[in-house]
């Protein structure tokens, strides 16, 4: 059983072609620079779905299986970083990040994060 980030980016406006090759840029470098390629997945966005026109961006991320705290620590502040870049080329969106059933909460200076209880 693994644990997984979830996001979703909602607007009433699709994505432009230089916001998708934006994405496409910053989604290649996170994945090329992933400490944890061989025991967890890269970065993941699911094929458009014509029902849900108002989503522009959506997926998942499996994370590590491992039972070193550090390792699964790391992929996450990893893949925040990722979607903290990703939110900067889609500001205008209604976003939901979460790890499982945990939010993440946005800051405009330092991006993604869990809370800290």
């Amino acid at each position: 059983m693994g644990v997984s980030i979830y996001y979703v980016a909602k607007r009433d406006k699709q994505l432009a072609i230089e916001e998708e090759q934006e994405i496409k840029t910053v989604i290649n470098n996170y994945n090329e620079s992933f400490p944890h390629g061989d025991t967890g997945e890269s970065f993941c966005v699911y094929e458009a779905d014509n029902e849900k026109t108002e989503v522009v961006f959506e997926g998942s991320t499996r994370l590590p299986l491992s039972d070193a705290l550090e390792e699964t620590m790391g992929a996450i502040s990893h893949w925040s970083a990722c979607l903290s870049e990703i939110r900067r080329v889609i500001p205008n969106a209604e976003w939901s990040v979460q790890l499982d059933d945990t939010d993440f909460f946005w800051d405009d200076e330092t991006g993604w994060s869990l809370p800290m209880e």
